[in-house]
């Protein structure tokens, strides 16, 4: 385990501590659906992925919920800017067609990117969306994490964090964290959006609450991939099909107690009941799964 690894081992538990899912329901309760509410929630976000991640930040951010056509064209897309100018929004709707991070991000829904996946990052400087947009507002780092709206096809909510020219805090930073610690804001800008309603929110962050890193990635993969059987799943994720039974069936058992569900005494409760209350994990997709869409 490198020291980066070890000094956030304990981050996502951190984030899915029933507090701490608590404080993000009534933030996103709290803030209004507005213009300043929307910024101010952004900068929420912010602080709590500086307090889980000490020493990571980020400068800027931008969260837009983007409609596409089957072509991938931007139909329509509507962003909160954190950190930056209005005329941001506009310098890149000019230049969007030089963007060649956003179709990747779309193509691969709940996987963290940045432009090392599509360029060098030597060659940064030479990329023409970088020259034409991203140097005119100071940015010079980008991760980008994007979610298919539920019940869509084309409609995506997704996330830039962005950094300075003197910011390197993210280079080595682990990307599957980023999705993780996305997750339950990603959630929030949906119900914030109207896509979930109160009592649907309520319940997801009641279900991740508790969950550690690795037991989410367990029930992540377990979602995500339902034509691998267990010893499929479990050699993808790097364990043992034992170990990802019992974390499931621990999952399972605290599922029974969160939700107060009545079971059969007299029988083992299949490990089916996670696909009906965690299939909201959907949106995550499966992470060990290769991404689609990179350069040759």
């Amino acid at each position: 385990m490198t020291g980066l690894s070890r000094q956030f081992k304990h981050s996502i538990k951190k984030l899915l501590a029933p507090d701490s899912l608590d404080e993000i329901f009534m933030m996103s309760k709290s803030s209004p659906v507005s213009h300043e509410g929307n910024i101010a929630f952004s900068a929420f976000q912010n602080r709590v992925f500086e307090d889980i991640f000490p020493d990571f930040t980020y400068e800027f951010c931008t969260t837009s919920q983007t409609k596409l056509s089957e072509k991938g064209e931007i139909l329509d897309i509507v962003t909160v800017l954190w950190n930056l100018p209005d005329e941001c929004l506009s310098s890149y709707m000019q230049n969007a067609h030089l963007d060649s991070l956003s179709p990747l991000v779309y193509a691969n829904p709940g996987r963290a990117l940045n432009y090392t996946h599509i360029i060098r990052a030597e060659r940064l400087e030479e990329y023409p969306f970088f020259v034409n947009h991203c140097l005119k507002f100071g940015i010079h780092q980008a991760m980008s994490v994007g979610f298919l709206n539920p019940g869509h096809e084309s409609t995506f909510l997704s996330f830039d964090y962005l950094g300075d020219e003197n910011n390197l805090s993210w280079v080595p930073f682990d990307h599957v964290k980023i999705e993780l610690a996305s997750f339950p804001f990603a959630l929030a800008w949906l119900y914030r959006a109207g896509v979930f309603d109160e009592r649907r929110l309520k319940k997801m962050f009641l279900l991740l609450s508790g969950l550690t890193e690795s037991r989410l990635l367990n029930l992540r993969k377990y979602i995500n991939s339902p034509m691998q059987s267990f010893d499929q799943q479990a050699a993808d994720l790097g364990i043992t099909a034992s170990t990802l039974k019992e974390d499931l069936g621990t999952i399972r058992d605290k599922t029974i107690i969160k939700l107060g569900l009545k079971t059969d005494p007299n029988r083992n409760t299949p490990t089916r009941l996670l696909d009906q209350h965690y299939s909201f994990l959907s949106l995550l997709g499966d992470h060990t799964a290769e991404l689609e869409g990179l350069p040759s």
